[in-house]
């Protein structure tokens, strides 16, 4: 039997009463998968999804978000106790530019209700975090942001010729037993349409890709001549895979990075990020 199904009204009240430490327990499974604007680490998964100087197109307008939906799962459900805790955070400006031109704000979240499971991570009562994790299947769970006006993308930012928009999810959890797995980020526009989706390695699975529209290489080659093509050959694809392998490159100077490493940072930029990691 789990320890939490023994002592469940003592671990909640301990839950509601304490603040959340940093944690050398449970974090997020790391992906080493090297897909356009891509990057994981132990406390954070994130996709870039437009950073036009670098290539990094999936075709979408994101200032049309609506939403962004980030699916997740414990990676050993059988040891899975619900106590887990996080963010997810939708990231932009231009990227020489001053921190109180970055757009960072965390819609923050505490652990999963799931009484079919057992699993009682979450105090509904007494959980006033913006956001909270719902049942989308077996161990499977959705956490959802409305893009509203503290996390959409601001049109000055979209109009930098350096910008950048990235959507991140960071797991500041102390679960003991099991890491948490993204499986999906879905983003939706303000109709309720979905525009894109990554699955958990970062792969562009839906949506449209602007940039890799070129005819192929190949269907070149036979229609003419080599000289012709030395001089007609077309310049890289914006979303060119090559030019965004490196899960560093597009990000310096956005903080992200920084928060994911350093999960007791609260990062203040522009009415920005309440990374106030509480355990309600």
């Amino acid at each position: 039997m789990k320890l939490n199904k023994i002592v469940s009204g003592i671990a909640v009240a301990a839950v509601a009463a304490s603040a959340l430490a940093v944690s050398s327990g449970a974090q997020l499974v790391v992906s080493s998968a090297t897909n356009p604007g891509f990057s994981s680490t132990g406390g954070m998964w994130m996709q870039q999804i437009y950073v036009p100087g670098q290539g990094i197109d999936f075709g979408i307008d994101p200032r049309e978000m609506g939403k962004v939906v980030f699916t997740i799962t414990p990676d050993s459900p059988d040891d899975f106790e619900g106590g887990t805790g996080g963010s997810v955070v939708i990231s932009s400006g231009p990227q020489n530019g001053a921190p109180a031109d970055h757009n960072w704000p965390g819609k923050n979240y505490w652990g999963v209700l799931d009484e079919d499971k057992e699993i009682f991570g979450r105090d509904p009562e007494n959980d006033t975090n913006p956001i909270h994790t719902e049942i989308a299947g077996d161990y499977i769970y959705t956490l959802t942001v409305d893009v509203d006006d503290t996390c959409n993308v601001q049109q000055e930012s979209y109009d930098a010729e350096d910008c950048y928009v990235q959507i991140a999810f960071q797991e500041w959890g102390n679960e003991i037993f099991t890491d948490i797995k993204v499986l999906e980020l879905d983003i939706y526009d303000k109709s309720g349409a979905l525009m894109c989706s990554f699955d958990g390695d970062g792969n562009f699975t839906a949506g449209t890709v602007s940039a890799p529209a070129a005819a192929p290489a190949a269907v070149e080659e036979t229609a003419a001549p080599a000289a012709a093509e030395e001089t007609a050959a077309p310049a890289p694809a914006a979303g060119d895979v090559a030019a965004a392998t490196d899960s560093t490159k597009g990000s310096p100077n956005t903080g992200i990075e920084d928060v994911a490493v350093a999960a007791g940072l609260a990062i203040v930029a522009g009415g920005a990020i309440v990374a106030a990691k509480k355990r309600k």
